[in-house]
């Protein structure tokens, strides 16, 4: 199960291949502030992730309960090759949301909103969002992946309630 979960990580990392929130480096804009973190601030990982980021000299997993279950919870020293970065990096400020007929979507992501000045989605480059939301759909088609997402997007549901769109 976790390989064919690290492999549609894999492919979800090539659908978004070289795409970026900005044509620029956004973390020109905040002082890379997504690329800071520790036990309470940090990326989630996605199922299958862990195996293949536990090698990583400067990041550091921790087991969390989330939403009802157990997850891994990713924080860095802010200096990661680009090409060993866990998915929530790789789409941050976005996050899936499946909607009440299963339908998956990238929106922004209302916890990015303390930290990043692109969190409302009005400044992010089209072809980025594209990719997202294109790698969102294909790991939905794995029935545990479409469960995560679903609770992220439970979670998503009750910080809009405090961050209205």
């Amino acid at each position: 199960m976790s390989e064919r979960l690290g492999a549609a990580i894999a492919r979800a990392n090539l659908i978004i291949g070289d795409a970026t929130p900005l044509s620029a480096d956004c973390g020109a804009l905040c002082g890379a502030a997504c690329c800071h973190g520790d036990a309470d601030a940090g990326m989630l990982l996605f199922p299958g992730e862990m195996p293949m980021l536990s090698q990583v000299a400067n990041f550091r997993l921790y087991r969390i309960r989330y939403m009802g279950g157990r997850a891994w919870h990713l924080s860095c020293d802010g200096t990661c090759d680009r090409e060993t970065r866990p998915l929530a990096c790789r789409i941050f400020p976005l996050a899936p949301y499946v909607d009440g007929e299963g339908k998956v979507s990238a929106v922004p992501d209302p916890r990015a909103r303390r930290m990043c000045p692109l969190a409302d989605g009005s400044f992010l480059d089209r072809r980025f969002e594209r990719r997202v939301a294109r790698a969102f759909e294909y790991l939905a088609e794995e029935p545990r992946m479409l469960e995560f997402m679903g609770r992220l997007s439970r979670e998503l549901e009750e910080l809009r309630r405090f961050y209205p769109q």
